[in-house]
């Protein structure tokens, strides 16, 4: 191998190297594009679970509070509700088992 054929050699590798190098610096520039979008998606999600957690403490006061407001009242516990509720939960079984009355057995009177 002559000389000037070594320095064509080194010359094609040389261009196949920067070929090689653009491709890797485009993949790089793709890749940290994808991760600032990943990065803004995390930050977004960090802040929901955040208010999630601030709204979850919120609900679990307001309940407490709600109890706490409950159980200041004198026989509450007392009261018998089974007897009252007992035709109300007949026709909550009547429409969950598919047994109320259909749609073309409703009148307009009946909803006025």
């Amino acid at each position: 191998m002559t000389t000037l054929d070594k320095v064509q050699l080194l010359e094609q590798r040389i261009i196949k190297a920067a070929v090689l190098i653009r491709n890797q610096e485009k993949k790089i520039g793709e890749m940290q594009d994808e991760i600032d979008v990943l990065s803004t998606h995390n930050e977004e999600l960090q802040k929901y679970t955040e208010t999630f957690s601030t709204d979850s403490k919120l609900i679990e006061e307001s309940i407490n509070n709600a109890l706490t407001q409950l159980d200041s009242i004198d026989g509450l516990d007392d009261i018998d509700i089974t007897g009252m509720l007992s035709g109300d939960l007949d026709e909550a079984d009547k429409f969950t088992s598919g047994a109320a009355i259909g749609i073309d057995e409703v009148s307009l009177d009946d909803l006025i």
